[in-house]
């Protein structure tokens, strides 16, 4: 059996989860016989260009415990597009450290930058195999059932919007418009659906970028939600658009743009609260809890746990058996298998939006489909919460 020396490559935005599946890939590789070094990139793609490797392959069982534990993205990420004098570093720190087993660990722009990666070596001549994990609070990549990290970040909002309920109904606030991460699609936001027990409690209003946004629509539905009941909490995710395709709220300058050079569309749920401020005449505060929910292992699922540490095993096994130009996809629980494969270019650069059989008009715009698919991953949510919540309704109704 040859011998073969693995390098682990992270990209994107950290999850709950993210961790669980670098100390999986990380024992995988002690395990495997065919295995001489385990390497991982700092700071993702970059490490590679500018040789900043660190050497994983002595990791003990006890620190690989408290990593598969701890939140965030232990190696270091980034979003970086390499030129053509960086990719020709890149393979020369590939062939320096004699790496033929490359694994990406990240989201769909990650998957697009492994395709990329593996068509130069191989114009190179070099003999590398590359196979892509997933990873994402977006819950946004192609081609695979769910996502590693979105799970986490959608029990993040749905424990975070019934307590915020627990808050708006105590003080004279009549509205509270709570703004959660999601550029281009409503997974995270659509989650808060979760924390709903009944139509008077939060969340009284999702809006989602899958539906078009009106805005005399919007204001007309929270008037009637307040005139109702008195108070309301709305959940909008960040990158929500009119009619037409315009973002609802960017920021418009430069130095606020990421390190694709996208706008930052954050602050949406302030840019709203004004309005319903000057045109309903309610006092509304908004929150942003942004990158909070983002590596909240507070709120960790179980499910997203088991699924971060399945693909990364996986994904070093699948390499080990020749396997490349390759993502680990996920199968829908209950399926006879747990994972397959699908090539990385059905993965790379297209984003899933919540399917349009999921959704619907009205104050939650996701239907029943979307809460039995999300159910199962969040897992419960704080049953002591509800508990309250039905003692504090019964006692207003005295």
């Amino acid at each position: 059996m040859s011998s073969s020396n693995l390098m682990i490559v992270q990209g994107g935005g950290p999850t709950a989860v993210f961790n669980a599946s670098l100390a999986e890939i990380i024992a995988e590789g002690q395990r495997q016989p065919s295995i001489m070094s385990v390497f991982g990139s700092r700071y993702g793609i970059k490490g590679l260009i500018d040789d900043q490797i660190v050497d994983l392959t002595a990791t003990s069982e006890t620190d690989l415990d408290l990593l598969s534990k701890t939140p965030g993205a232990a190696l270091g990420s980034s979003r970086h597009n390499p030129s053509e004098e960086e990719m020709q570093r890149l393979a020369r720190s590939l062939v320096s450290l004699e790496i033929d087993l490359l694994l990406f660990l990240g989201g769909n722009g990650t998957m697009r930058g492994a395709e990329i990666v593996s068509g130069f070596c191989a114009s190179q001549g070099l003999n590398i195999r590359v196979v892509g994990v997933p990873k994402t609070i977006d819950n946004d990549i192609a081609a695979t059932d769910r996502c590693p990290g979105y799970a986490s970040a959608a029990r993040f909002i749905a424990t975070s919007t019934r307590e915020l309920a627990a808050d708006v109904r105590s003080l004279p606030q009549p509205v509270t418009i709570l703004e959660t991460m999601g550029r281009s699609v409503g997974w995270i936001a659509a989650a808060a659906g979760l924390a709903r027990t009944d139509t008077d409690n939060a969340p009284h209003l999702i809006y989602i970028p899958e539906v078009p946004f009106e805005t005399e629509e919007f204001l007309s539905d929270l008037s009637a939600v307040v005139d109702r009941l008195g108070w309301a909490v709305v959940v909008v995710a960040e990158g929500i658009r009119h009619p037409d395709g315009r973002p609802v709220f960017e920021a418009r300058n430069p130095s606020q743009s990421d390190p694709l050079k996208r706008p930052m569309i954050g602050g949406v749920a302030q840019h709203l609260a004004t309005i319903v401020g000057e045109r309903l005449g309610l006092r509304c505060r908004s929150e942003k809890p942004g990158l909070l929910g983002r590596s909240s292992i507070g709120c960790v699922s179980e499910q997203d746990l088991e699924d971060a540490a399945l693909v990364g095993r996986t994904g070093v096994q699948e390499l080990v058996s020749g396997n490349t130009d390759v993502m680990v996809s996920l199968e829908p629980l209950g399926s006879a298998s747990q994972t397959k494969l699908v090539p990385l270019a059905d993965a790379a650069g297209y984003e899933r939006i919540i399917p349009n059989d999921w959704l619907q008009r009205g104050p939650l715009p996701v239907n029943q489909q979307f809460f039995d698919y999300v159910r199962p991953l969040v897992g419960p949510i704080d049953k002591h919460i509800t508990e309250i919540g039905t003692a504090v309704q019964g006692i207003g109704a005295r």
